[in-house]
């Protein structure tokens, strides 16, 4: 794994469509194919339907707010800066820091015995507790919400016939 791989696409993905609905004014929603219109700012092959998925999974997590209708769209489900960036990776990545790196079950035949989990555990703590301190508003502060101006294009010439 490289340095800034640590979180998975779908964890990317999460974050900047929460960051993106931050943006908006209170009341105003964010529909799928505007969130996904933008997403392909950042990345010209993000897909709609993975990004769908996610806005799903981040409903379910209780961090948006699925509004039905013919002006339906999303919206945060709490104010943006009470959601932090580690109430996204527990929703997304789902985080168990009592896990056992090594049983490939449920259960760990030594929890509590083993120093090297315990070390392990409370690394990851710390890695969580740290994530606490970014929350969405100020990620939303820092996004860049109107796509790039293209260049104008260029008109074709017509010959004239003489």
């Amino acid at each position: 794994m490289a340095v800034g791989q640590i979180f998975s696409q779908r964890f990317s993905y999460g974050l900047h469509a929460l960051a993106y609905v931050a943006t908006k004014p209170a009341g105003e929603l964010t529909t799928l194919p505007e969130l996904g219109r933008w997403m392909k700012t950042i990345w010209p092959s993000a897909s709609e339907a993975y990004l769908s998925n996610v806005v799903q999974q981040l409903t379910r997590g209780k961090l948006l707010r699925s509004h039905r209708g013919i002006a339906g769209g999303y919206s945060l489900a709490r104010a943006a800066n009470k959601i932090t960036v580690r109430d996204v990776v527990e929703i997304l990545e789902g985080v168990d820091i009592n896990r056992c790196g090594l049983s490939l079950g449920d259960e760990c035949p030594v929890m509590g015995r083993c120093s090297i989990q315990r070390r392990i555990a409370q690394l990851e703590e710390g890695f969580l507790r740290s994530l606490e301190r970014v929350n969405v508003a100020q990620l939303a502060k820092e996004i860049v919400t109107t796509p790039p101006k293209k260049a104008p294009a260029k008109k074709k010439r017509v010959k004239k016939k003489v």
